[in-house]
């Protein structure tokens, strides 16, 4: 789907001449040229997923709307339907399904709108009256009934007599005065849907029933006794499923039927996670958000199997370790204390309060890492035991004491965990998090990039190593550089401007300890995928390092766990 972002891109290219573009440019506010085209490709992909063909070189509108609303309150300020109508004849590729006028005369009403409702998506305007008119709670009630998306957008102005108690399990938007926010929803709801359905395809058995929604009676009943419904992760609370168990039809997600088959692994010591934001996810056509997702699939994973996890994230907010915690929370395994599978390795100098181990003492065990011997409190007043928080980029001497400090953490975690799992991770600058919620662009605060560091101390004890490199950063670097491919990453000149650099490498060449970028790059290639000692064969590591896939990643580091689990 080709985009003009400014009007002077073109033309781009001859052979591009006769192809229309997005004109994404005619809109003066970014976040509105960011809208315009995110909206546009939600058309786009529910369009593929439907695999509706192109007219003319135009996309047909792969979503018809249905606006669900009641007269009463039509003309009541602030007017809703008639703002959402303006926008949607003026601005939306989408076909329009509204009230009478799209029922043919001497139709039956009641069938008609059913057939409106069940090939469209529902926007639900939910104004005062709403629920007291009979045609509005049929028209949810239809939606329910042949499965199909719905968005509520909520206008009350004073209050509902009587709340419809069928118009649950769907995205509720404030309304604002932004229709445009309203249509984003509802189209992106749309995609959810049909991406969950083409997704629980391709786990469903024999009888399985599919929801594309969360299961609830209203999606249930009339099935017999005894009926499986597979739908999407995360799993319905256990209140939640005390009552539809009343129904005696099994409801299940894939992730929980998983969590009951699967065999559980019995490891020797913890797996390791090297798992953190990457610098260069654009490079690969991913954001952030890629990224994370991976993340919490993998964690998640690992925890349905039995795995306990050592990680060493900082325990501010919005890093993955509060990401990990509450994956902890909510996958609970009978029989398993929840501190029992999560390690967190706090290294020297971050700081481990008494606040942090009470918050945190129901989701993990702290193994605290003491200050190393080299760092004295003769090098600095600020190098004791437990020292106030202070800057790794403050001198060249802080620098090396918060290096060395991680360093002896990670050396200590290689010891104490069987494997060690390796996705993202930055190679230079880019936005961290910090522990008290804040970001900034800084660097790693390590000798060398923090999970190349992690890398090179594994193969060191000849610890299983599964790199993930599909989703770049430092674990894509690493594989770049065992399949030879030239990387300005693994050079002094480009790493030589973290902050305080040249007096830190200092600090190691009198006292030991640095690590030359060609010295690490021969090793890497010399070792390869053949000293991963992960039970995987060349062939498969070399998939494991590329491909983005979740399910096979998954896939290749259970089945590799199994075989290191056979050996211990």
């Amino acid at each position: 789907m080709p985009v003009q972002l400014t009007a002077a891109a073109w033309p781009l290219d001859a052979r591009l001449r006769d192809m229309n573009f997005l004109r994404a440019f005619a809109f003066s506010d970014p976040g509105e040229q960011d809208r315009f085209v995110i909206r546009r490709t939600v058309h786009e992909l529910c369009r593929q997923l439907q695999a509706q063909p192109e007219v003319l070189g135009e996309a047909t509108a792969p979503v018809t709307l249905f606006v669900s609303h009641t007269k009463l309150n039509l003309d009541a300020p602030p007017k809703v339907v008639y703002s959402i109508l303006h926008y949607l004849t003026a601005t939306q590729p989408v076909k329009v399904w509204f009230d009478s006028g799209d029922i043919d005369a001497g139709s039956i009403f009641a069938e008609r709108i059913e057939m409106g409702v069940r090939d469209a998506v529902l926007l639900v305007v939910l104004t005062d009256a709403y629920a007291s008119r009979e045609w509005c709670r049929k028209e949810i009630l239809f939606a329910k009934k042949h499965q199909r998306p719905f968005v509520v957008v909520n206008a009350l102005q004073e209050r509902e007599v009587r709340s419809f108690p069928y118009a649950g399990n769907a995205p509720v938007l404030r309304w604002g005065g932004k229709p445009e926010a309203a249509v984003d929803l509802l189209l992106k709801e749309a995609l959810r849907h049909l991406h969950a359905q083409m997704t629980l395809a391709r786990h469903m058995r024999p009888g399985d029933i599919i929801r594309p929604s969360p299961a609830e009676l209203a999606t249930i009943v009339g099935l017999s006794p005894g009926s499986v419904v597979l739908y999407p992760d995360p799993p319905l609370g256990d209140e939640e499923r005390e009552l539809t168990a009343l129904t005696g039809i099994e409801i299940v997600t894939p992730l929980e039927r998983y969590a009951k088959e699967v065999e559980k692994l019995v490891l020797p010591r913890p797996v390791a996670l090297s798992l953190s934001r990457s610098d260069d996810a654009r490079r690969y056509g991913l954001s952030a958000g890629h990224l994370d997702a991976a993340c919490v699939e993998i964690s998640r994973y690992l925890l349905l199997a039995g795995a306990t996890m050592a990680y060493a994230g900082h325990l501010g907010e919005g890093g993955y370790t509060d990401t990990l915690f509450e994956l902890v929370r909510s996958h609970a395994l009978p029989g398993v204390a929840p501190p029992d599978r999560v390690v967190n390795h706090v290294a020297w100098p971050l700081p481990l309060t008494l606040e942090d181990r009470s918050r945190f003492k129901h989701v993990a065990t702290f193994r605290r890492m003491g200050r190393p011997d080299a760092i004295t409190p003769e090098l600095h007043a600020d190098f004791v035991d437990e020292p106030a928080a202070f800057d790794a980029d403050g001198s060249a001497l802080h620098r090396y004491a918060y290096s060395c400090g991680i360093t002896a953490m990670r050396q200590a975690q290689t010891l104490e965990t069987c494997a060690r799992v390796v996705l993202g991770g930055r190679t230079g600058p880019a936005r961290n998090a910090s522990p008290d919620g804040t970001t900034a662009v800084r660097w790693y605060i390590g000798r060398i990039p923090g999970v190349l560091e992690e890398v090179l101390e594994s193969l060191s004890a000849s610890q299983p190593i599964f790199l993930l490199g599909g989703f770049g950063g430092c674990a894509r670097l690493v594989a770049d550089v065992i399949e030879g491919e030239p990387r300005k990453e693994m050079s002094w000149s480009y790493q030589m401007e973290a902050p305080h650099s040249l007096g830190m490498r200092g600090h190691y060449e009198a006292r030991g300890g640095w690590l030359d970028y060609p010295a690490m790059t021969d090793l890497l290639r010399e070792k390869g995928y053949a000293s991963f000692n992960n039970g995987l064969n060349e062939a498969e590591n070399r998939e494991l390092a590329r491909t983005r896939d979740i399910d096979r990643v998954v896939e290749l580091v259970l089945r590799g766990l199994r075989d290191i689990a056979g050996r211990a």
